[in-house]
């Protein structure tokens, strides 16, 4: 068999004549006849061999076809014929019909152009008169005066139709190539015409000249119809290379080129809006003129990339078309509709078109793929990191588009590990015999001898292995020069790498489980690679690893995502067929090893290449759907190559074995990879009836997802789990949040991978990340852990409480939420309790945003989930209507009073529960009137539970109740009901123990606070309880008994009558006025005078008794009548004497300062102030604190009164209250207001000095004083300043609270007066930090942490403020030598100066520009005071004198030594931070000289500075370093030392000559001018050993190695004296 076939129509494929005759037989053969063997003659001698057509298809399938009665069927024979008929498309069958109407199809072309002939020749001038209108109608009209004309446009479509149909039949080869060759001639003159025309739009929309742009449009349109038609017979399958010319190939494409470049380009690009709107209005208006140009130019493409599949073409051309379609594809479509004048879609197409001949060159053209790779890659920046418009490739299966350049990359990286069959040249080859054979078949068919397995297999390697070698490099040079670039920009950048990697990433992930993109797998596999490589670098920078963690993240989550999918696909399987049975199996095996985090082993591999596994079922519905859509041909042959690799590799492995089982196996894989190298040669051969058609499309996809998770990049999962993890312990904040945030999205895709055991430990441990943002990050990632997996709150929520109290407040919020809804579902007690308590602690946050977070949140906890029960309508008219408590509403509600009553049995809670009951039951609150009907259903629950703990064994629940009521009685009395309040008055009956009296203060205070609701009515239980109180007051210790008199006098009032209180009063002061004059002598006299000062000052507090000044004057006729408060004060100031008592003092200073809180009038006695003033002269602490108390609780009543006065007036102007009242009361705080000024004015500086003297409690009073001072504007800002700034260091908590609070305010309101005290706030800070706390260091280790960042915060908010403060601190270090004080025993400028460097080397600085000034500054100070300090070194302690020749030994002053070495070692410390923060900051020198110049632009100077990943390391050296100089300073070598040490600095070290000169280091050099200090160097001048002449260094900073780059003297040795250095010098 020739393999040589008439080019007639293929009747009968086993026909073999030549052209002229018919060799038929006469007869048919008798069923008795057997053909033993066919034999062919040779050829004829007139055997012409252009008359012949070789079909290799059919050629092919006689020599594999298998023998009868081996598996053939009609059905897979159907199969292979409509594949390889495929690239047809519409050939016609062999029927008599179809014949027939090939034939006529035929004719009807031959008869068009023998027309079309007639027309030309009917043109020439010898034929002039022959010319007819109907020949006429062949041309263009416009042409016909040229000398070639043009063919009319309706016939150059009727042309190209009517050849492509002819093709299409098989007949085509009967076409004569002269007719042909004749029809492209005259098709040149429409191309050379077209070649030119500019058909560009332009801002002219008048009506003759649109006419003119129209007749344009139509000669381009002609021209591109012509075009079309010269590649429609170059496509039609001739052998004359005739019909090839480059010439008119060339002419083609620049018909193409000149249109696109010039009018199609430039109008995709324009939009309604810009500059090219008036342009794009005009184009809108021909839009339909336009589409069918760009239609056109789709359709050229389409047969483009027809004939590259099928045509050499040459060099030239090929390089054309490349610029061509790169242009096309990187042109930015629109995004909607209305901005395209084409419309999104058909641009789309366009742009597709552009693509698939981009993919054909690179396919045919192996030598060009470098080109391609690179032309591509270089346009990428013009790419829209807009993922709306760069995203609109539709893909196959619909649903997420892609980027078409995503889709480009793809398909070549495929295309790259396709095979592709080598191109043959056409005709015959003559052997050397002379006789004609068939060349010789690539490959070639396996050896019939061979039938051993590894043989099999070694040739499916040979064919297979650099197939893939060749795509894995090709994805890999993609993949890196994407990194490469992305490594170098940012995502907010000018250059859009980073964009475009996230983008590219997502595009290539959102193919992976589909079968038409096998090369997604691969470039993700690369780009996986790529990033664990920088996250495994230790020197790689923060945002590199930034970038690679958060691809690390998403490819994590699309591999999650992958086996979600197959998990939901599997749960739901529809079809039973043994098919699916065997995909279901393998299913089950795929998922448990992903669970178990394994690859699934040799069995798992063995069942995923078997020959009707999932390979096959994703191959056939490739090779399938390749026969419709040639664009997945390059899917199909990549994906036969992996097929093959598989093979290989398990031969590989089994190979050695010699047991049956691998024999058998190894026999398969030689059947398997027999069958995949005849696939690969030619994908019509199938050896069986594996029909694709029962398959479904779920199938298919579930088991390409099946082998996708097999391969590498899916198998990688483990190893992407695992760096996450590592990078969340990485020395980078940055780098520890983004693998946090990763983490979080494999977690949002598949929660089971929190069952594995390292992860939530890993979590955990972050939460006590030194960094806020990495801490923040754990928290959330913690939270959305809790979501996934609720069993794990009980083992998170207690890490997750200690955050609620984390320094930064974005953590504090964040974990409050979470903590919210653990609340909320949790069913255990002992959570809800510490839970709670955590909450509570946040109400009174020092950041007021956190405050009402705190405030909302308990709302939400104890009141919302209420409303449900008690109904949304929110009126007043509720508060009176009574509840029905069903069941479910008890339960509720006694689950919420038990927490309650836990959380108030800590006393610091009372106080702050009470402003949260308080505020929920505003007036001004939301739902306030169902909040009222909560809280008084909670207390009728707490009241129930009083009754039923009635027993002995009940005493601490009670005790717990009844201070949970204390807290709901302060908030708000009208909560309790009268018959709740009786209930209470037993437990004030008897006071046998200490149990007792703490109940029975409690409930004191409910009564104090609820009995005001009671009327006249209930008297005779007033009545009783005043007389229970009255019997027990000398009993009672002094905080029961407050409350006892506040409850007095709260139930005669309600009595209307204060007899009884004024006799115990007047009894009070008259046993007081007894012990008037004489010594106290024992103990007992001392206690009993104690506790009636006691109450007395507390009736003198509560009770307002001026009304009854008449009782007093009969009770004391000798007292001359004024106020009742004044005769109280009178007899108590007697006993404040220091000579008293020390117990009676103490009581007596009590009990007047609780009158004079009443009585304001009453401080400003000169007997009051002077008592007072013998206090803080003594400053006896206890004393101190008495007299501090009692101005605090009257500064805070004052503060009270004006923001309750502020309220009540609103509400009382509304409610009509007389003006002459409201008069009143206000003169009344006028008054008091000038004792508050007074009593600020005259004690501040005291005040100041107790709470800057210690840490303790009393500390804490001055400083809550300072505080509500500063609240009142009692003084002026800047007079507290610097103790705030002083007390915001403190380690007390409290302290440091509350003067960060109000330094927030001051700074808020006053900032331009508050910032001229900033520095006296900095000295203060030093001595504070010195005196009180015992560590004068300006920082806290571990980590690292300046001490003044709390002012440092404050500032912030203000640039010009911020850059003063940290311009004079850096300033105040520089000194001058004659005034330095060296003291140790005091503050001294050593340990100030070491103090302000150290804040200044940690402070978290806000931009760039606070660190160039700092820098600068630190510059400044060094060279200049550096060089006195030096030149006074080298005289008075070396012993140098430029100007003297005397060489006498000199004695060196040790306190002159002790000076200069003190200032050496400041400007020494100041120097090393100068480098640590240009060190960690990578400030270079370049950049500083750009500041110093004004170079720098805004953008770099404002930006936010990040510290370098060695940042701790160089601050351990920093501080070590500091701590080696002071421990010089304490001897006489290390002080030699250290002025060794700076003069070094000053003569060696190059960046300390950069800073001083301002030069370049590049102008550097060895031969530079040296100054006078390095010139004594050279002459081996300053101390002998010491000097090292010639040496010109400049330190490294070496992380974790400060002594490395630092000068030390090789020798420890006593100065001498020196030769001078001679005139010479």
């Amino acid at each position: 068999m020739n393999g040589y076939y008439r080019p007639a129509p293929q009747f009968s494929d086993l026909t073999i004549t030549p052209k002229q005759e018919h060799v038929q037989s006469s007869a048919p053969p008798s069923s008795s006849q057997k053909a033993d063997a066919v034999k062919i003659p040779p050829p004829p001698t007139t055997f012409d061999r252009s008359q012949y057509v070789k079909h290799t298809e059919i050629d092919q399938r006689f020599r594999r076809a298998k023998p009868l009665g081996q598996g053939s069927t009609s059905k897979s024979r159907k199969r292979k014929r409509s594949h390889s008929n495929a690239e047809d498309g519409e050939t016609l069958g062999p029927g008599v019909d179809q014949r027939a109407k090939a034939e006529s199809l035929f004719k009807g072309l031959q008869g068009f152009l023998t027309s079309i002939f007639e027309a030309e020749d009917n043109l020439s001038p010898d034929t002039s008169d022959r010319a007819s209108d109907k020949n006429a109608k062949i041309w263009m009209t416009s042409s016909l005066e040229q000398q070639s004309p043009c063919l009319a446009t309706a016939v150059l479509l009727k042309l190209e139709n009517s050849i492509h149909k002819v093709i299409s039949t098989g007949l085509f080869q009967q076409v004569p190539v002269d007719d042909l060759t004749r029809i492209q001639k005259i098709c040149e003159s429409s191309l050379k015409q077209a070649e030119t025309v500019d058909v560009k739009m332009g801002s002219d929309d008048s009506e003759s000249a649109i006419e003119e742009w129209l007749t344009r449009v139509s000669l381009v349109d002609n021209g591109l119809k012509t075009a079309k038609t010269v590649l429609r017979i170059m496509v039609g399958g001739r052998e004359e290379k005739q019909l090839y010319p480059e010439d008119l190939l060339a002419s083609v494409l620049g018909v193409a080129k000149n249109l696109i470049e010039g009018t199609i380009n430039p109008m995709i690009e324009m939009r309604s809006t810009g500059e090219s709107q008036a342009s794009f209005k005009i184009a809108s208006a021909h839009k339909k003129v336009l589409g069918g140009l760009l239609h056109e130019v789709t359709s050229l493409f389409s047969l483009v990339s027809r004939l590259l599949a099928l045509e050499e073409v040459t060099e030239g051309t090929i390089t054309t078309l490349e610029f061509i379609a790169v242009a096309v594809i990187f042109i930015e479509n629109a995004s909607t509709e209305k901005d395209s004048v084409f419309g999104v879609q058909k641009v789309e197409r366009f742009r597709v078109a552009a693509m698939d001949i981009l993919a054909k060159i690179f396919a045919r053209y192996p030598d060009q793929r470098t080109f391609i790779f690179d032309e591509i890659l270089t346009s990428l920046e013009k790419l829209s990191v807009n993922r709306q418009s760069a995203r609109q490739f539709k893909l196959v299966e619909g649903g997420k588009n892609i980027q078409l350049v995503s889709a480009l990359i793809m398909r070549l990286v495929q295309t790259s590990g396709t095979y592709q069959e080598r191109k043959k040249k056409r005709g015959l080859v003559t052997g050397e015999d002379g006789e004609f054979s068939m060349e010789k078949e690539e490959g070639g068919e396996p050896d019939r001898g061979q039938t051993d397995a590894i043989g099999a297999v070694n040739k499916l390697h040979t064919m297979s292995n650099p197939l893939l070698e060749s795509a894995q490099k090709n994805a890999q040079y993609v993949v890196n020069f994407l990194v490469q670039r992305a490594m170098r920009s940012t995502k907010t950048g000018d250059q859009p790498y980073r964009v475009l990697m996230d983008i590219f990433a997502e595009d290539f992930i959102a193919v992976l489980g589909s079968p038409e993109w096998p090369g997604a797998e691969l470039l993700l596999r690369s780009i996986l690679g790529s990033m664990c490589t920088i996250v495994d670098g230790d020197k790689q920078p923060a945002p590199a690893k930034s970038m690679a963690l958060d691809l690390l993240g998403l490819m994590g989550s699309a591999i999650c995502d992958v086996v979600v999918h197959l998990r939901e696909s599997h749960k739901n399987r529809e079809s039973d067929s043994s098919a699916d049975d065997r995909i279901y199996t393998l299913t089950d095996k795929v998922l448990e090893s992903t669970v178990a985090g394994s690859s699934g082993g040799v069995g798992m591999e063995e069942d995923l290449i078997e020959w009707e596994g999932p390979f096959r079922y994703a191959l056939e519905h490739l090779i399938e759907n390749s026969a419709h859509d040639p664009s997945l041909q390059s899917a199909c042959g990549y994906y036969l190559t992996i097929w093959s690799a598989r093979i290989c590799a398990f031969s590989d492995k089994s190979e050695g074995q010699d047991d049956e089982e691998t024999e058998e196996v190894m026999g398969e894989l030689a059947r398997i990879a027999a069958n995949l190298r005849r696939i690969t040669l030619d994908k019509s051969w199938i050896d069986d009836d594996f029909d694709v058609a029962k398959i479904s499309s779920a199938q298919i996809r579930q088991a390409y997802i099946l082998t996708v998770l097999q391969m590498p990049f899916c198998t990688s999962f483990e190893h992407i789990l695992n760096r996450l993890l590592r990078s969340v312990d990485d020395n980078q904040a940055t780098t520890r949040s983004k693998g946090l945030k990763a983490i979080l999205q494999l977690l949002q895709k598949d929660p089971a991978i929190l069952k594995r055991p390292q992860v939530v430990p890993f979590i955990l441990k972050r939460l006590r990340d030194p960094s806020p943002l990495v801490r923040d990050s754990a928290v959330d990632l913690i939270g959305k852990c809790i979501l996934f997996r609720t069993d794990l709150e009980d083992q998170v929520y207690k890490s997750i409480i200690e955050r609620s109290a984390d320094a930064g407040v974005g953590v504090r919020k964040r974990s409050m939420k979470i903590l919210k809804d653990i609340y909320l579902r949790s069913k255990k007690e002992a959570v809800k309790v510490a839970i709670a308590e955590a909450l509570v602690q946040r109400i009174k946050d020092s950041d007021p945003s956190v405050s009402e977070l705190a405030r909302k949140t308990f709302e939400e906890i104890w009141i919302t989930p209420f409303y449900t029960y008690m109904g949304a309508k929110d009126t007043e008219s509720q508060q009176n209507q009574t509840t029905d408590i069903s069941p479910q509403l008890k339960l509720v509600v006694n689950e919420r009073v038990a927490v309650i009553i836990k959380v108030v049995q800590k006393e610091v809670m009372q106080a702050v529960l009470h402003d949260v009951i308080k505020s929920i039951l505003h007036a001004d609150t939301k739902n306030c009137s169902v909040n009222f009907k909560v809280c008084k259903t909670m207390v009728g629950s707490m009241c129930d539970d009083l009754l039923d703990r009635q027993g002995d064994s009940d005493k601490a629940e009670r005790q717990s109740t009844l201070q949970a009521l204390t807290v709901f009685a302060k908030a708000n009395p009208k909560l309790f009901k009268p018959e709740q309040l009786i209930m209470l008055q037993p437990y004030i009956e008897n006071l046998t123990d200490q149990d007792d009296l703490h109940v029975f203060r409690s409930v004191i205070i409910i009564f104090r606070c609820a009995l005001p609701v009671l009327s006249s009515l209930h008297s005779g239980f007033l009545s009783a309880v005043q007389q229970s109180l009255l019997k027990n007051l000398s009993r009672l210790p002094p905080l029961e008994l407050r409350e006892v008199v506040a409850c007095l006098w709260t139930i005669s009032g309600i009595l209307k009558n204060t007899d009884r209180l004024v006799r115990v009063t007047i009894s009070c002061l008259t046993n007081i006025l007894k012990s008037k004059g004489k010594t106290v002598e024992t103990d007992v006299e001392a206690n009993r005078l104690v506790r009636t000062l006691h109450i007395l000052g507390l009736f003198g507090k509560h009770c307002q008794f001026e009304d009854k000044v008449g009782m007093f004057q009969t009770a004391f006729p000798k007292w001359k009548p004024g106020t009742v408060s004044g005769l109280i004060t009178d007899t108590i100031i007697p006993f404040c004497d220091p000579a008293t008592h020390t117990l009676v003092r103490k009581a007596a200073l009590e009990s007047l300062c609780h009158v004079c809180q009443t009585h304001a009038s009453q401080f400003l006695r000169v007997e009051i102030l002077k008592s007072f003033d013998q206090v803080f002269e003594v400053g006896k602490k206890e004393l101190v604190n008495l007299v501090l108390l009692g101005i605090r609780r009257f500064l805070q009543s004052e503060e009270n009164r004006s923001e309750g006065f502020a309220g009540e007036e609103k509400d009382e102007k509304k409610n009509g209250e007389p003006q002459v009242e409201r008069l009143s009361r206000a003169a009344n705080a006028n008054q008091n207001d000038g004792v508050s000024t007074s009593l600020a004015q005259k004690y501040l500086s005291n005040i100041i000095q107790v709470a800057t003297s210690t840490q303790d409690i009393y500390a804490l009073t001055a400083t809550e004083v300072i505080g509500s001072i500063l609240r009142q504007g009692l003084v002026h800002p800047k007079e507290c300043i610097p103790a705030l700034v002083a007390l915001e260091t403190s380690t007390n908590v409290a302290i440091q609270a509350i003067s960060n609070r109000e330094h927030r305010m001051l700074h808020s309101k006053h900032e331009t007066i508050v910032e001229r005290g900033y520095m006296d706030g900095v000295r203060a800070c030093y001595i504070y930090q010195r005196n009180v706390i015992g560590n004068e260091s300006g920082a806290t280790t571990n980590p690292f942490t300046s001490k003044m960042h709390p002012l440092y915060e404050i500032v912030r908010s203000s640039r010009k403020v911020r850059k003063k403060l940290l311009g004079n601190m850096t300033m105040s270090v520089d000194f001058e030598s004659p005034k330095l004080d060296v003291d140790s025993s005091k503050p001294n400028h050593l340990g100030y100066s070491k103090f302000v460097i150290e804040n200044l080397a940690f402070f978290e600085y806000g931009t760039f520009d606070e660190l160039y000034q700092v820098v600068t500054t630190m510059e400044r100070v060094v060279s200049g005071t550096g060089m006195t300090v030096a030149h006074s070194i080298e005289t008075d302690i070396f012993l140098l004198k430029l100007d003297s020749g005397d060489t006498a030994e000199r004695i060196i002053n040790l306190d002159t030594l002790k000076v200069l070495a003190t200032g050496a070692a400041i400007l020494y410390m100041l120097w090393e931070c100068r480098y640590f923060l240009r060190k960690a900051y990578s400030i270079n020198d370049n950049k500083s000289r750009d500041y110093k110049s004004n170079k720098l632009s805004a953008k770099d100077v404002n930006k936010a500075p990040s510290r370098a990943a060695t940042w701790s390391n160089g601050a351990a050296a920093l501080w070590k370093k500091f701590e080696e100089i002071m421990t010089d300073l304490k001897s006489d070598e290390g002080m030699m030392k250290q002025c060794k040490e700076f003069v070094d600095l000053l003569t060696i070290d190059n960046e300390f000559k950069l800073a001083a000169e301002g030069e370049d280091p590049e102008d550097l050099d060895g031969e530079r001018a040296l100054t006078p200090i390095h010139d004594l160097h050279e002459e081996g001048g300053i101390g002998g050993e010491f000097s090292t002449p010639g040496k010109n260094k400049k330190r490294k900073f070496t992380p974790g190695s400060p002594e490395k780059g630092l000068m030390r003297p090789k020798k420890k040795v006593k100065a001498k004296p020196r030769k001078s250095a001679g005139k010479d010098e």
